[in-house]
């Protein structure tokens, strides 16, 4: 089974979406918060390139957020 680790903060609409469509696949997943887990600054210096939340990395690899989640499971890519 494969780490699934989500970055999110409070509403935020494309937080809930990746949650949910980890739950509905049955995947299993440790979520982080900004602001109470991580400082905003903390985020940016670890992940540069990721402009907007979630952040989505799977075994400790950053594969994007909402949207690239999303692709990966309709593509199917084997993420358990």
């Amino acid at each position: 089974m494969k780490n699934v680790v989500l970055i999110t903060r409070d509403e935020c609409a494309y937080c809930d979406n990746a949650k949910a469509l980890l739950k509905m696949n049955n995947i299993k997943f440790t979520e982080y918060h900004m602001g109470l887990d991580y400082t905003r600054e903390e985020v940016l210096e670890k992940y540069p390139t990721q402009k907007t939340l979630p952040i989505v990395l799977i075994n400790d690899e950053l594969i994007g957020g909402y949207t690239e989640l999303f692709d990966r499971l309709r593509g199917k890519d084997e993420i358990q």
